[in-house]
């Protein structure tokens, strides 16, 4: 009985025990299926979204790079290549987010994508809108709507998806967590299951062993998964322990800082992320998230490099945050990081054309006048002297007009190097514009400014261009403005007063220094070119313009033998002073009245004189020659010689009396025209002489194309031969150049009877001077009995040019 009892104990016990076993099997099965299932889920739809999200990360910067490097490119093709590219990336960001819209997302996720779209409502028009300024060749407004409306609206959407990405990690965890939490609860079940079914525990406890080591692979591979994320992601990643030693560095991590993951792993965090910072070039202890409280990232340090084990140094961008257990205890951090190096360099770039020159490298006037309001709130608040110069080149239109553009450029770009030599590291030199530059004087009073002005104007008076053949000499006029306390200024009437100054300089002569004096009577009578076209226009309807006269003499022993009258042009101002015509001819010059006035001269003197001219000339046999000054513009004007030839055929002019003088400067400007001037004025007598040579470009070559009769030698060579030995080598060079070409040379600006001596021994044909004779009026020189004109002009006053 007992046996069977027993029999029926053991069959009721197995039976038990196999009910345990089959209801063990059951509720594992299903339990672990329902965690698979969790896992899975959790897996499929968490790469998915991350997928979707790194695409449109990876989409969004590279559309951004994209512009940047369209900005910068200049191969047509390069650049629609790249617009295409732009294009490619917007619809696979397009498509990504649609998406990712789709799946089945929480509400924090929707909320961010939200704002996400009302960010790219904001950044894809200002990126499309740049991308059509670039296409469109309009590079320095599309740089200018880059940095300032597109960068920013980029980066908005930028971190709306870099926040999408920590809120998916989040809920991954947040999700794995449950999973975990489920398992746990399967595994204690099971192991109740297991200690009521003791008898069987061999068989129970393998099952349950068995069904432990599939979970916890399960587990594994989750987290194989996870690494597989970090692997893919863009930015380099750190992760370390509480201790703030190193457990994981993905590839991107290896990367940029040279150490592999396997020899990284338990190293200090300072030792493989080495930093220091970009200015100070100090060292930056990296900042970890293990020890804050907040879940948010923490922003590293602004200006970091990063210094990789063999040396090399990326700008980076960084930030780091705790990682939590699900208990919430902090086990460690995540250390993330990028490479902003190109990034950097082009802000850098776009800033430096910001405030630059680009042909000379100089700074351009926008950052100039920065610095001047700089300099005038710092006088004026701290009593300090400054001082502003204001540079104008003399000769730069000839080599302009000459040799093309890129030799004005080269003229350029070497005379702010000079300029630049002569200046104090604390000076500013810019250049404002065409030929102009400007300089600012930190800290220095009004002697020492005009030291230094008068040390630029040497050195560029000294320096000598040369281009193919040619050789030109350059000089500049520099006005100089003090800046102190006292003065009161602002921007605008400090770069009004160096302009004047700058001018007042060019109406004395050119080549010099003028400073800038609230009293000056000559920036006063000046005030702008304009006032004098309004002055010109004055002294024509009051008939204040005078015809002078200077004797051009042959030296003793000289070729030349017929005696040379110049015929020159003042005018008298309004309190009856005469006026230097340096000081109106520029303003005719540039508003364009010279060929009125010439036109003028002629007609006066031939009106007024022309009885005389024709008595001189039958007198003696054409022996007197009367020199008529013409400007370029004259040259240049097809009209003018019509004009002429009817003004000496109306007056009786006889021809072989006039020789009309041109600059050496205009002559090589219209080298063709002043050619066709001369061979068809020389046809019916006229004769020509060059005047001022080797004031400019200084060639002899182009004499040979030239049927001059006369060449002057430019006054400033004369006036300082008997003590300089350079220029006396001058006036000798051109002298027997122009005897070899059959030219007779007169020597202007002689002053001194040494200068005299020294050009009789050179054998210079004439000589032009107050040593023999100062300009006096022509009314004076010729005889009131022989300058009555014809009975068709007696009387009448002369009629004033149309300007």
């Amino acid at each position: 009985m007992l046996m069977k009892n027993t029999r029926y104990v053991i069959a009721f016990g197995f039976a038990v025990v196999l009910a345990l076993l089959i209801a063990i099997a059951v509720i594992a099965v299903r339990e672990m299926g329902s965690v698979n299932r969790q896992l899975l889920a959790i897996f499929e739809h968490h790469s998915m979204n991350t997928d979707l999200v790194f695409t449109m990360h990876r989409a969004a910067r590279e559309r951004a790079l994209l512009l940047h490097a369209m900005t910068i490119t200049t191969d047509p093709f390069d650049k629609d290549e790249r617009f295409i590219r732009f294009n490619e990336m917007a619809t696979e960001f397009a498509i990504a987010r649609e998406k990712l819209l789709k799946m089945e997302v929480t509400p924090a996720e929707r909320a961010i994508l939200m704002k996400q779209g009302e960010a790219l409502a904001v950044s894809v028009p200002l990126q499309n809108r740049v991308g059509e300024l670039i296409m469109a060749g309009r590079t320095a407004e599309a740089n200018r709507v880059l940095l300032n409306d597109a960068i920013p609206a980029q980066n908005m959407v930028l971190d709306q998806l870099t926040e999408l990405i920590n809120l998916q990690v989040r809920l991954g965890r947040e999700q794995i967590t449950r999973a975990a939490n489920a398992y746990r609860y399967a595994y204690a079940f099971m192991t109740l299951l297991g200690a009521a079914a003791f008898l069987v525990g061999v068989v129970i406890a393998l099952y349950v062993a068995r069904r432990a080591a599939q979970a916890e692979n399960a587990l594994f591979h989750e987290k194989e998964l996870a690494q597989v994320t970090l692997h893919s992601i863009g930015d380099a990643v750190i992760t370390t322990d509480t201790a703030g030693r190193i457990g994981y560095l993905n590839p991107v991590a290896e990367q940029m800082t040279g150490w592999q993951a396997a020899a990284a792993q338990g190293e200090p965090l300072n030792r493989v992320f080495n930093i220091i910072d970009e200015n100070t070039r100090d060292p930056i202890a990296p900042r970890s998230g293990a020890a804050d409280k907040a879940d948010a990232a923490i922003p590293g340090s602004e200006h970091v490099l990063l210094i990789r084990k063999d040396g090399q140094e990326f700008v980076i961008e960084n930030s780091s945050a705790p990682i939590r257990d699900s208990d919430g205890r902090v086990i460690g951090s995540v250390l993330v990081f990028r490479d902003v190096t190109r990034a950097r360099f082009l802000a850098q770039q776009l800033t430096w054309h910001a405030s630059h020159d680009a042909l000379t490298g100089l700074v351009n006037r926008r950052e100039f006048e920065h610095q001047l309001r700089q300099l005038l709130e710092n006088a004026e608040t701290l009593d300090k002297h400054h001082a502003l110069l204001y540079i104008d080149l003399d000769q730069f239109k000839i080599v302009n007009d000459t040799c093309g553009h890129v030799a004005g450029d080269e003229l350029l770009r070497q005379l702010a190097t000079i300029l630049g030599s002569k200046l104090r590291e604390s000076d500013i030199l810019a250049r404002l514009g065409g030929d102009e530059f400007g300089v600012l004087l930190e800290g220095c009073p009004l002697d020492q400014a005009q030291r230094i002005a008068n040390e630029l104007r040497e050195a560029v008076q000294d320096f000598r261009f040369v281009w193919l053949d040619k050789v030109f000499e350059v000089g500049v006029s520099i006005g100089l403005v003090a800046i102190d306390a006292a003065g009161g200024h602002d921007l605008a009437s400090v770069l009004s007063a160096a302009d004047e100054a700058c001018y007042a300089a060019k109406d004395r002569g050119r080549n010099r220094v003028h400073v800038y004096q609230p009293d000056d009577t000559e920036l006063a009578q000046r005030h702008g070119e304009m006032q004098w076209v309004t002055r010109i226009n004055r002294a024509f309807d009051e008939g204040r313009f005078r015809l002078y006269s200077q004797s051009i003499v042959p030296l003793a022993g000289a070729r030349g033998d017929a005696s040379h009258y110049e015929i020159l042009l003042r005018m008298i101002d309004e309190s009856g002073d005469v006026v230097p015509p340096m000081a109106f001819i520029p303003a005719a010059e540039r508003y364009g009245i010279m060929p009125a006035i010439d036109r003028w001269v002629v007609r006066t003197l031939f009106q007024q004189h022309g009885q005389f001219l024709r008595d001189t000339a039958a007198d003696n046999g054409g022996g007197v020659l009367f020199a008529v000054n013409l400007s370029g513009a004259t040259v240049n004007d097809d009209k003018f010689m019509d004009y002429l030839r009817d003004q000496i055929a109306l007056h009786r002019i006889p021809p072989q009396v006039l020789c009309f003088e041109i600059t050496e400067t205009a002559a090589i400007t219209s080298l063709n025209k002043a050619s066709y001037f001369m061979y068809k004025l020389k046809q019916v007598g006229c004769r020509f002489a060059l005047d001022d040579f080797g004031s400019g470009m200084s060639s002899f070559a182009y004499l040979k194309n030239l049927p001059v009769d006369f060449l002057k030698i430019d006054g400033s060579f004369v006036v300082d031969m008997t003590h300089d030995p350079v220029d006396y080598a001058l006036v000798e060079a051109i002298n027997r150049i122009g005897h070899v070409l059959g030219i007779r040379t007169i020597a202007e600006s002689a002053e001194t009877p040494a200068i005299l001596a020294a050009l009789a021994e050179l054998g210079v044909d004439y000589v032009q001077g107050d040593a023999v004779g100062a300009p006096a009026l022509l009314d004076q020189f010729i005889a009131p009995a022989t300058r009555r004109p014809p009975a068709a002009t007696r009387g009448k006053r002369p009629s004033k040019p149309k300007v």
